[in-house]
């Protein structure tokens, strides 16, 4: 045979093998591209999104979608080092949990000394809070917090009743769900003043119900007219009066984890409008947090001694001395303190005299040291006490320095 006809035979039986397979390849990407759509076809459900077309978009991209997090965890006092990366604390929560079936949706750290975990199901994250609360890694005692959208605290019940609603409601978001914390703390408040308090957060949730978000002002002047104690009704209350016209948007942090404020408009923790924010917020880098112009934070971010002397300073030069037993801006404040801070007004008073010479409680009211007007009140307070009584009195009040603590209860010891 010639070398001519041995190539033409070559060239035959390899056309002949290459359609043979080309019906095999197509049949091949036939049945990748069902499973494909099939695929696609299930995450745009749990994906819930119908703006964006499946092309558009990658799974991956999905997995690390905000709106996959059922729960999120803030590890606090971890140790800083460069070694320490996102991989490194996925190992790490599986390493110490080999047992459990975690899964973790993102890791994200935050230099210095703080993680933030996201999870899929929020029945892993409560096992990781309940085993690395307290875990000691590299030298360093781990604090877990279960933590709200807005980057305020829940404890383990909060985290447990999440769990809770999840099982019941299978398939539905976490903002979706009609998740109502018990808010207020009953130490701060008298029986029927936390009944009277109960009332309103339920008129103000049945208000924001039948709306995705409303004016702050606007649902504040409602709620003022429904409990107005000039219009006598089942409503009416001193309480919710002078709570709302002396500090309104301290009054509403009180409900903070079922009430939110972002700028100047009010909704629902659950409503799909806060939602979108905290994920508009994301984007931008900054979050608007709705608060006086007095105040240095809002009370849900006071960590520290430091901080809580510096917000109860602010606090007091505007609102002046308060009575820890009764006037309603102190009992506000302690109520809206998030985490370990005493849950009551009288320990926390007593707490903040203890860490700074810059206070002072005379007679349960509790006055700034250095203030020229609060020593003017403190004189009142001391002359309407011993009106009847001829003793002289002095009473040593610093200006400028943090050299002396006053503390005066009992003036029959004097």
């Amino acid at each position: 045979m010639s070398t001519s006809a041995m190539r033409n035979q070559t060239l035959s039986s390899s056309r002949n093998l290459t359609k043979k397979t080309v019906p095999s390849t197509r049949s091949s990407s036939s049945t990748a591209k069902k499973s494909s759509e099939s695929g696609w076809e299930y995450w745009t459900r749990v994906y819930s999104d119908d703006t964006q077309s499946s092309h558009d978009i990658r799974i991956s991209d999905i997995l690390c979608s905000n709106t996959l997090t059922r729960a999120k965890l803030l590890f606090l006092n971890v140790p800083n080092h460069r070694s320490i990366h996102k991989t490194a604390i996925m190992n790490l929560v599986k390493k110490e949990m080999i047992q459990d079936d975690i899964s973790i949706q993102d890791v994200i750290f935050t230099p210095p000394g703080k993680w933030f975990l996201n999870f899929y199901r929020p029945e892993d994250a409560l096992k990781v809070l309940k085993y690395f609360n307290g875990f000691s890694f590299r030298g360093h005692i781990l604090a877990v917090r279960f933590c709200y959208p807005d980057g305020t605290f829940g404890d383990e019940n909060s985290l447990a009743e999440l769990v809770k609603c999840s099982n019941n409601v299978k398939g539905k978001r976490f903002e979706q769900k009609e998740i109502v914390q018990n808010t207020i703390l009953p130490e701060c408040w008298s029986v029927s003043e936390y009944e009277e308090l109960k009332k309103f957060e339920t008129e103000l949730m049945k208000i924001l119900k039948s709306h995705s978000h409303l004016p702050f002002q606007n649902v504040i002047q409602s709620m003022r007219t429904l409990f107005s104690f000039n219009i006598q009704s089942s409503t009416s209350s001193i309480l919710i009066s002078d709570a709302l016209s002396q500090w309104p948007i301290g009054f509403i942090r009180i409900f903070n984890q079922n009430v939110k404020v972002i700028s100047n408009v009010m909704c629902l923790s659950t409503s799909p409008f806060y939602t979108q924010r905290i994920h508009d917020s994301a984007l931008e880098g900054r979050f608007s947090i709705h608060r006086n112009s007095w105040e240095p934070f809002i009370p849900n971010e006071i960590r520290s001694d430091a901080q809580l002397i510096q917000y109860f300073y602010s606090f007091l030069c505007h609102f002046g001395p308060q009575n820890i037993d009764i006037d309603i801006p102190i009992r506000i404040l302690t109520q809206s303190l998030r985490g370990t801070w005493p849950k009551s007004t009288s320990i926390l008073a007593f707490k903040l005299i203890n860490i700074s010479s810059s206070f002072v409680i005379i007679n349960r009211v509790l006055y700034l040291s250095n203030d020229r007007i609060h020593h003017e009140k403190v004189i009142y307070n001391i002359a309407t006490y011993q009106d009847d009584c001829s003793d002289d009195y002095s009473l040593e009040l610093s200006c400028d320095s943090d050299d002396k603590k006053v503390m005066i209860d009992d003036f029959d010891n004097l």
